[in-house]
Formats: structure tokens, sequence, C-alpha cells
């Protein structure tokens, strides 16, 4: 019970904006509103205005009014979970931030059930903005729906839109494998990969490429594709691959290859993993052993051949005759 109350409150908490200093966001809420897209990425020169449409869908069977808002974001989590920003010191120290820029038209208005409203969104770059990723997120509100969080406290859900606004410059962009493993030893596949990738550069990065797997003789065993994930400047990223295979045996090397950036900087790593059905291994030698043991017992029972009949039949014949041949003599 415990456990299934865990999931249901991480999915609640993932989906959902908090009134705290750490509120989140999600593209798309369990309330039935629908955020389109769910990510804005857009490259804009200092000093210039962009224009872009963005649209909120109704999927409840109920009217709504709804509240559009702007706001900074960090991510801290392996899993690029987007955090709000409240905090004015927070904001003026990230340097990634860009919500000032963005002014969002009609900032209220109302859906019907199943409507689709579009909304104008302007971006005013400043005239020297730092080079590389700037980020914001545009969140729309139900007013006056909250739901409660498992300890109680209110949560106003809302769903948004990711902005990610690209400077061109002197972007630095820098990244490294932080984590590559897998089981050492597995009696039988599946066998899970996880990957963990940091990023040290100015811009979100988006890693392309794939984990081959060989087997002991060098023979390609399969490719697995890394999922596709944004991983924003100074956080971590985990992914996971899974080779979907049961039956395996021997010694296998996986390489993780993958490039990313504008200039297709390259991720790689490798490990080793054994995969041995020990108790299956096991089950054939004591089977074999049992086999011949019984036929060795077999053979040490068996009747006489054949030929070795035939022949004792002759000696019997033989010393029959000789016994006549005595008795004739006698006589």
């Amino acid at each position: 019970m415990k456990t299934a109350t865990k999931i249901i409150f991480t999915l609640l908490f993932i989906n959902s904006c908090l009134f705290s200093s750490t509120p989140k966001i999600l593209a798309q809420s369990s309330l039935g509103l629908t955020a389109i897209p769910p990510r804005l990425e857009v490259t804009a020169k200092p000093g210039q205005t962009l224009t872009k449409e963005i649209k909120v869908r109704n999927e409840s069977k109920t009217e709504r009014a709804i509240t559009t808002t702007t706001k900074d974001f960090i991510v801290t989590d392996d899993n690029g979970t987007p955090i709000q920003l409240e905090n004015s010191l927070d904001i003026s120290n990230n340097r990634w931030a860009s919500s000032s820029w963005i002014q969002v038209s009609p900032s209220n208005f109302k859906l019907k059930p199943g409507e689709t409203k579009s909304l104008m969104v302007t971006i005013l770059v400043p005239d020297n903005p730092t080079a590389g990723g700037h980020y914001a997120m545009i969140l729309h509100s139900p007013k006056n729906e909250v739901t409660l969080n498992e300890t109680g406290s209110a949560i106003e859900t809302n769903v948004g839109t990711l902005v990610y606004i690209t400077i061109p410059g002197k972007i630095t962009e820098k990244a490294q494998v932080r984590q590559f493993t897998a089981p050492q030893f597995l009696e039988y596949g599946p066998v899970n990969f996880k990957t963990i990738v940091s990023n040290f550069s100015d811009i979100h990065i988006t890693p392309v490429g794939a984990i081959n797997i060989k087997n002991w003789f060098g023979g390609k065993t399969a490719s697995l594709s890394l999922p596709t994930t944004n991983i924003f400047p100074g956080v971590s990223r985990e992914m996971t691959n899974t080779l979907n295979r049961k039956w395996l045996f021997g010694r296998y090397v996986a390489t993780l290859d993958a490039g990313y950036g504008a200039t297709g900087q390259a991720l790689t790593a490798s490990l080793i993993f054994w995969v041995v059905p020990w108790r299956l291994i096991l089950l054939v030698l004591f089977a074999t052993i049992i086999t011949i043991i019984l036929v060795a017992l077999l053979k040490r029972r068996s009747p006489p051949s054949q030929d070795s009949s035939d022949m004792k039949v002759e000696e019997l014949e033989h010393e029959l005759e000789k016994l006549k041949q005595k008795y004739k003599d006698e006589k």
C-alpha cells in the first residue's frame, strides 16, 4: 500500500505546479488541458523580435477559465523535471532565464469543452543577451482549481509549453558520460543499460547515438538507439536501454557511441558483461552423467548375444556325440 501511494503521489507531483518555491510543470494535465506544442524552440539574434503561435485545448467536459503566465525554470534532477523559479534572487542569478522576454496574448480566456484556443507568443530579445541557451515556461492555469497532495497541501494544477531560445555566438559545448552501467553477470536476458550524461555547455544538448553490443567472437548482437533526451546546461540526465533477449551466452562488449552539439562532439564509453545460464548447464551435465551410468548398467545386465548362444549349443551337441560314441564303444 505504501508503494502504491508513493507512485500515485509521484505522478501527481510531476503533473502539477506547487504553490511552494519548487513548483513543476508538464505539457499535459490529468484535468484535461493540453498545451500544443509541449516545447517551442527558436533561434534569435540580439535585439530581434519573434512571434510564434501556441495552442491550448480543453479535453474535459466542462468549461474552463484559463490564466496564462510566464515563468523561469531550472532542472536539477536526472529525470529532466523543470522546476519553477519564484524567488527573484534565484531568477536574477539564473543566466539562462528568459521569461521577461516573453509576452503572451491573450493571457485570460475561457475554453468550452473540446475547444482549442490559439495564443500569440511575442519574444523580445534584449540587445546584449549572453550567447547560448535561454529558457522559460508558458503556464496555462485553470482558475479556482486545486487538488491536494499526499500531505494535504494545496496544489495548483496547470499545463504549459517549455520555451527554448538560442542566442548565436561563442557557445561552449561540453559534455561527458558520467555513468554507463549494466549487470556484470547474468543467467539470462534481458540486459538493462543505464547511461547518465552531464552537460557542461552553455546550451541544452540532445545526444544522438546507440549502444552497440558484440559477442565474444566480435559479431554484432544488437544496436540500441539512445532515447531522444534534452539535457539542460549544468545538469545530468539519465537514459535507459534494454537488450530484450532471453537467450544469450558468453562474454559481451557494449560500446556507447553518441554525438551532440552543432560541431558533432563525441560521447563514448564501454563495458563488459557475461551471460551464462549456469543452472541449465548444470542440469544438462547432470542428465548426461546419469545417462552414461544407466547405459553402462544396462550393458552389464544385457542377455548374451546370438553368436555366443550358437557356440554354446554347438559345444553341447559335440559333448552329446562324444557320450553317444562312448556308449557304443562300451557295448
